[in-house]
């Protein structure tokens, strides 16, 4: 039987999350529970830790991410307005998106502010862009960028309440250019499934999923895709051209295509590393699940996405949409 070992990131950080090397911010207002460190600002409104572990986790996912979509951070042509662009990055997370863009550009290139419910961001940043600490599910956005060339969110299902999505794509109409302006949402599909071989039996990734999927749905805060949903969302808030990219992600490094291969390495680490976090308090809170028996799912799913017999899958869906001008 092939296997791979997932190999361990070295944490660059402390574990309070401080690192003045790299001047990432250290948040002190917050709580450990199962070992882990959580946002005690607006306590369990986001789920997931935001200890150092999994600011090197997010910067990872980017790196995934960034690979998966061959280098592009975006769809739209940002450089090619014959002005500076102006972006929002809602839900930014440690901000690495919104500084990669920074950098990418020329100076003096883009404006983009970078949002999230929690400052985890690093304090350095590049000329170009702004951070708030700002909840995107309150009811009004004044604080943030109008006129927009870009609304970008990406990775937020889980974090957003679902009932709020309406009104998050309808804010998000609000704050772009009209004729110009798009909104890029990027999502993952955890829900596996398997290509040219069956599906191991009693799948310890089928049961992960089915148990996140449920803790989540419960927490209220819905990770399940559903694409035609998401295209009618968009249409009612008032966008056009609706597109959707489906890029399939493998769970490992099986693949004879280079790609396909590339992605599997990345997403394998990242996966491995997000496990524990992501199903901690969703398990443990909503499914009255034991950090015992967690862990050790955890590390039965580990062990079978290493397994390079077995070929699982996930998609990871790309929607954009523009605001058209208003008639006339």
């Amino acid at each position: 039987m092939s296997h791979i070992i997932c190999p361990q990131l070295t944490c660059s950080l402390g574990r309070n999350g401080e690192n003045s090397e790299q001047g990432v911010r250290y948040i002190k207002d917050g709580f450990w529970r199962y070992g882990r460190f959580y946002s005690s600002h607006k306590p369990l409104k986001y789920v997931f830790p935001i200890d150092a572990d999994e600011l090197n986790r997010l910067d990872l996912f980017h790196k995934f991410l960034t690979v998966a979509r061959e280098g592009k951070l975006y769809r739209y042509a940002l450089n090619t307005l014959g002005r500076v662009p102006k972006v929002l990055d809602l839900g930014t997370g440690t901000g690495i998106w919104a500084i990669t863009v920074a950098e990418e550009l020329p100076e003096g290139g883009v404006d983009v502010m970078a949002v999230d419910i929690n400052q985890i961001q690093p304090e350095l940043i590049p000329r170009g862009m702004t951070t708030i600490k700002f909840d995107i599910e309150e009811p009004a956005w004044d604080p943030l960028y109008r006129d927009c060339d870009l609304v970008h969110m990406r990775m937020l299902y889980g974090s957003i309440q679902t009932d709020l999505w309406p009104d998050m794509y309808r804010k998000a109409f609000d704050h772009l250019a009209p004729g110009s302006g798009y909104v890029e949402h990027v999502e993952m599909d955890w829900r596996p499934n398997w290509d040219d071989t069956e599906m191991p039996d009693n799948s310890s990734l089928k049961v992960w999923t089915d148990f996140f999927i449920t803790g989540m749905e419960k927490f209220g805060r819905s990770v399940k895709v559903e694409p035609e949903e998401t295209r009618h969302l968009m249409e009612q808030a008032g966008f056009v051209d609706f597109r959707q990219e489906v890029i399939k992600i493998y769970y490992n490094p099986w693949s004879t295509e280079r790609q396909e291969r590339e992605i599997g390495r990345w997403f394998n680490l990242g996966f491995c590393l997000a496990l524990e976090a992501m199903s901690l308090l969703p398990m443990t809170e909503q499914l009255n699940e034991t950090p015992e028996r967690i862990r050790k799912l955890c590390s039965e799913v580990k062990k079978e996405i290493c397994t390079l017999r077995w070929h699982p899958y996930c998609k990871l869906y790309v929607w954009t949409a523009k605001k058209p001008m208003p008639k006339a």
